[in-house]
């Protein structure tokens, strides 16, 4: 059978699981007694090793299995997890990452070897301690002579719900459900049972695992504990409705009143939302305030996967409609044509409308970003023997996929700075009075059309006495300079190419080289970024990231007979300055805005137009924001405000500075995009 026409899903899926596991194992290592991600992480080998084993793959499928089997031993206390488990079983996914690369690579496994690391799982499945007290704590139902032998076994939290249950009057059940032995769709009928019980109810705990009964890895019955306040008839009614049932056998539990309460559908809702969270159901929350009533459903939803390059193929599309529908407008103008005039006003509503879809399609929550950076800052915190919490916020935030694509490498950069020369060592930090655990704050929220991101330590701070000496020693500036300059301006001198304050060379930072690649990196998805820091406390890295750069709003203006783009997010405003308002200073032009000193720039000598005209007596400027300063650049027309598809120039010109691309206008013609951060 060929299986090439699966690879694809099995390697997205893959990565899937993969990250689930390094992202559980993380939570595990916090908490070891965790069952709940113990569980997690099993069904995630356990999916993984069935998926390598389907795709020919055996050495994946070999390792999740061994791994499988030390989980299986945990999850039954048979062994603890201990920090060499924790290693091993990090060491394991690392080697499945790399066995993925190379299934991406090579459409095979030949290099990476998984013999020793399946020797140490089995020796660790050998020498593992049994577990003296086990700390589930079975229960059966009450002594009813005609009840199943009912054998279930509840872990603190769910005996946290029935008692719950319990004071509140609902009735907690024991279900034995029979299906028919010749039933063929055994998943379907435990997902109809499931969905007409949670119609009246919820469902506690089942045995076999929900997991095994999608799988239908059981015969022909399963059992399940369920929390109501109808009746014994009403809960069997819900149940042998459904076809191919043959019969369920229900039975009030221990120590539950049976009796039913006006209030009892009231069941308290952090515990709901616990399981819920157990369970990573997504559910949509209805209550009824008057009667107290909580109910909870799950949401249907529905995805499909699809290829970037068919979004990107789509978004060109859009795009080409957007130039086009520039173009007849330009058209209804010049001959007065009312009818496509009226005509075009709905098409461009309509456009709007689906360039509004396809750009949210094209967004990406950054969790994609943020979920490799807990397991870098658990290791280099371990290699540094720092003791580093990383926090994180707003992992929700969506951006564009092309912003998304490139932002990852400034953001290690900044994160294992903060690690390398921000937090200080355990003992550094109780002498400075702080607690020994550092804190590493990713934090990332919508801010109009823009995302900030923030990256921020309570680590040491940056002194920029010590930048300054740094830049005077490399010949960067001169004592005078350095002694003119405001903090900001200092510490933004660690963005210069190879600065670094590093006293030694580390396998982390101190090479000089990283914070120039940010800046850089950052500047060319038309971003900004800005330090803050105080000595003692700590450091804060902001950067700031347009939602998407496939459509943009810009400014149109005319040199000559050139036209350029210039990005709205870039201006503040436009003006008119006399010629008599400007003024030379430093052999520079300036003019003053409302007290504020703004450099002026002759846009059309900056970029070389030929014959451009000199400063009239009346000018046009545009106002543009750089960092945290204002520049006037000269036009001689505004054209005006327009929706812009922005155009890669190729690989010729990649690189230019100032010029961030290209788009093409109503009428046919090209207009360069103005990148005013490195063009200025």
């Amino acid at each position: 059978m060929n299986m090439s026409q699966y690879m694809s899903v099995f390697i997205d899926e893959s990565r899937e699981h993969l990250q689930l596991l390094n992202d559980a194992l993380l939570v595990l290592e916090k908490n070891t007694e965790n069952m709940e991600i113990i569980e997690e992480i099993f069904r995630s080998a356990h999916t993984l090793k069935g998926m390598s084993a389907t795709m020919g793959f055996t050495r994946t499928a070999e390792l999740t299995h061994k791994m499988e089997d030390i989980l299986d031993q945990i999850r039954n206390h048979k062994i603890k997890v201990n920090s060499d488990m924790l290693d091993l079983l990090f060491e394991c996914l690392d080697t499945l990452n790399l066995l993925i690369d190379e299934v991406i690579e090579n459409e095979g496994e030949e290099v990476t070897e998984t013999e020793a690391l399946e020797k140490k799982l089995e020796n660790l499945a050998k020498g593992g301690k049994i577990e003296k007290e086990d700390n589930m704590v079975k229960t059966v139902p009450n002594s009813n002579n005609n009840s199943e032998e009912f054998d279930i076994e509840f872990n603190e939290f769910e005996k946290q719900i029935l008692e719950e249950a319990t004071a509140k009057g609902i009735i907690s059940y024991s279900i034995k459900v029979i299906l028919e032995k010749d039933c063929l769709l055994k998943a379907a009928r435990t997902y109809m049972i499931f969905k007409n019980l949670e119609d009246i109810g919820e469902v506690i705990k089942t045995n076999p695992s929900v997991q095994d009964l999608e799988e239908e890895k059981f015969e022909s019955t399963f059992l399940l504990v369920f929390i109501t306040d109808k009746s014994s008839e009403e809960v069997k009614e819900a149940i042998v409705s459904i076809s191919e049932v043959e019969d369920a056998i229900v039975t009030v539990m221990n120590g539950v009143k049976n009796t039913s309460n006006p209030e009892a559908r009231e069941i308290k809702e952090d515990a709901i939302q616990k399981k819920e969270d157990k369970h990573k159901t997504q559910a949509s929350k209805k209550s009824d305030d008057n009667q107290g009533q909580h109910t909870s459903k799950p949401k249907k939803t529905s995805t499909v996967r699809v290829d970037t390059e068919k979004l990107d193929s789509l978004m060109n599309l859009v795009a080409e409609l957007v130039i086009n529908k520039t173009r007849l407008a330009q058209i209804g103008l010049e001959y007065n044509l009312q009818d496509l005039s009226d005509t075009l006003s709905h098409v461009d509503r309509v456009t709007a409308d689906l360039q509004a879809v396809v750009t949210k399609v094209r967004m990406v929550p950054i969790e994609s970003v943020f979920s490799r950076f807990p397991r870098m800052v658990r290791d280099l915190s371990r290699e540094l023997s720092k003791n580093i919490e990383l926090v994180v916020e707003g992992k929700e935030t969506e951006l564009d996929r092309t912003v998304i694509d490139e932002i990852g490498d400034p953001l290690i950069h900044l994160i294992r700075n903060s690690i390398d020369h921000g937090i200080e060592s355990p003992e550094g930090r109780i002498n400075a009075g702080k607690i020994e655990t550092g804190t590493i704050l990713l934090k990332a929220e919508h801010e109009g059309n823009n995302v900030m991101i923030v990256i921020a330590d309570d680590g040491k701070g940056i002194d920029a006495k010590i930048i300054g000496n740094k830049a005077i020693e490399k010949g960067l500036h001169t004592e005078e300079e350095i002694a003119a300059m405001s903090e900001a301006e200092i510490l933004k001198l660690i963005f210069h190419s190879g600065f670094s304050t590093a006293q030694a060379i580390t396998d982390v930072s101190g090479r000089g080289v990283g914070m120039d690649v940010v800046k850089t990196k950052i500047e060319a998805l038309n971003g900004e970024i800005a330090i803050e820091s105080t000595v003692g406390s700590g450091t804060i890295t902001k950067i700031k990231l347009p939602l998407t750069l496939a459509i943009i709003e810009a400014l149109l203006v005319k040199l000559k007979n050139e036209i350029y783009a210039i990005p709205l997010a870039n201006i503040v405003e436009t003006i008119d300055v006399m010629k008599k308002d400007i003024k030379v200073v430093q052999n520079e032009l300036v003019t003053v805005l409302r007290g504020e000193v703004v450099p002026i720039v002759n846009f059309a000598k900056l970029l070389e137009v030929p014959e451009y005209n000199e400063i009239q007596e009346n000018n046009t400027v545009v106002i543009v924001k750089m960092g945290g300063k204002k520049i006037g650049l000269i036009v001689d027309f505004l054209i005006g405000q327009q929706e812009i598809v922005i155009k890669s120039l190729g690989k010729l010109f990649t690189g230019i500075k100032g010029i961030t691309g290209a788009t093409v206008l109503g009428n046919g013609e090209v207009a360069l995009i103005i990148d005013v951060l490195t063009l200025l």
